[in-house]
């Protein structure tokens, strides 16, 4: 039965699939299938209906609809601290690496809007500066970030309202597995130099950009230096779902 859905589920999507914004349409999906899209997005298997992931990495302006289409599924779907599960089925529906939607929507969440700022965007805006110009001389982040926050903010409730309280929380190392770890600490002793680190091989060996990985050495320091020279023990790289104090945490708009 579960083979039978896969292949419903994946055939349906593909007739759904949207090339202009290379992702499925899963609200379509779910009202043919009337299955929850979550659901839908579990037994989905891009192999069998030939949708190729996109590659877009988090340092690239994913654009507003495309962020905005990712904060409001998570929102909607999974208001509690996401387990990997939960973001490899983000990274379905957004048809994208789940770590780099990880990535993005913590550094959403990170991001802070302050009445100086909104008023400094304002200005630039009224005088026909474009977004990407804005960004380098405002804030530190990617200008869809920039966009969706300018674009849910006022200057009176700025003025008013403190930061509104997560809805969950994120943490940007969460979704590595106890292998993952174990095997990051392997590559590093392999390939790890000092700061000559080739980080490329790396970041392709375990499929996670290569911030992902620069992040997640930082957090197994301890693992890294205790493997120079002895076999690896897999159970001191525990994942930061076994450990909660290697993530670190930060509220979401």
């Amino acid at each position: 039965m579960s083979s039978e859905l896969k292949y419903r589920v994946s055939l349906t999507a593909k007739n759904y699939y949207n090339s202009s914004k290379e992702r499925v349409d899963w609200e379509g999906v779910s009202n043919e299938l009337r299955m929850p899209i979550p659901k839908a997005l579990e037994y989905f298997d891009e192999s069998i209906c030939g949708i190729r992931q996109r590659s877009i990495s988090e340092s690239q302006d994913w654009g507003i609809e495309t962020l905005t289409a990712l904060k409001s599924f998570t929102e909607t779907y999974f208001q509690h601290c996401m387990s990997v599960e939960d973001w490899i089925l983000v990274g379905k529906y957004m048809n994208s690496c789940h770590s780099d939607c990880v990535a993005k929507m913590w550094a959403l969440g990170k991001f802070r809007m302050t009445p100086i700022l909104f008023e400094q965007i304002t200005e630039y805006r009224d005088a026909g500066l474009l977004w990407p110009t804005i960004c380098r001389n405002t804030a530190d982040c990617t200008p869809d970030i920039l966009r969706i926050a300018y674009a849910t903010s006022n200057k009176e409730t700025l003025y008013q309202s403190k930061r509104p309280k997560a809805k969950f929380r994120i943490s940007k190392h969460q979704h590595w597995s106890r292998e993952e770890d174990a095997r990051l600490v392997e590559l590093l002793s392999q390939y790890g130099n000092g700061n000559d680190v080739d980080w490329n091989y790396i970041s392709k060996t375990l499929g996670h950009s290569k911030n992902a990985c620069r992040y997640r050495r930082i957090l197994l320091r301890p693992q890294i230096q205790g493997a120079r020279g002895s076999s690896i023990d897999t159970d001191h790289g525990a994942s930061s779902s076994d450990s909660p104090s290697l993530g670190i945490e930060y509220l979401l708009n």
